[in-house]
């Protein structure tokens, strides 16, 4: 029987994707990683956003590997997410699944 739950999850993040919110960000994608092969972060613009939000996304973006389901980004960061980036250094080493995944450059995977 063919299932009618969506594959891929828009998750609409929250404003806040800091330290005080990392706990609930992780459960929040490893539930809609868990539940669906596919998973598409929707970042507002006007997020708060700081190194934590990075390290989990960068933990979520390994377990997506592992588990075979595609983690995405709504779009390429900019504003508050660039920024953070940038910041933590990760610009400047950035391999090419990296710069696809958070910049939207280079081939699609």
């Amino acid at each position: 029987m063919p299932s009618s739950r969506p594959t891929t999850d828009h998750l609409s993040l929250p404003d806040n994707l800091t330290v005080r919110t990392a706990s609930e960000i992780k459960d929040l994608l490893l539930l809609s990683l868990a539940e669906r092969p596919s998973t598409t972060l929707d970042v507002p613009d006007q997020a708060s956003i700081d190194l934590s939000f990075i390290q989990i996304i960068e933990g979520s973006r390994l377990q997506s590997a592992q588990a075979g389901t595609v983690l995405a980004l709504s779009k390429p960061a900019d504003g508050a997410l660039l920024t953070v980036l940038d910041r933590g250094g990760f610009l400047e080493a950035m391999s090419a699944d990296d710069k696809q995944f958070w910049l939207h450059e280079g081939e699609t995977q």
